[in-house]
């Protein structure tokens, strides 16, 4: 597990919420690297003590412009 000064205990009994987002459709399908590097968030957050039920990714705004919340529902959501 790795550590930090900055996690205290009062964070870990949180929810961990993790939000992907591309931009665009065409980002969704041409930035698999961004893509990859926003779900290994979900790792991070295990690494740093957070246990796997109190992780949430929500990814279904992929494509959608961070513009506006307009038609972002997973993001109105939290």
């Amino acid at each position: 597990m790795n550590t930090s000064d900055l996690i205290t205990p009062f964070h870990l009994s949180r929810q961990a919420i993790i939000y992907i987002r591309q931009s665009s459709p065409h980002q969704a399908v041409t930035n698999q690297e961004s893509l990859r590097l926003q779900y290994a968030l979900e790792q991070r957050a295990r690494d740093y003590g957070w246990p796997p039920e109190a992780i949430v990714v929500i990814d279904a705004d992929l494509g959608r412009t961070g513009s506006t919340t307009e038609g972002r529902l997973a993001f109105r959501t939290w």
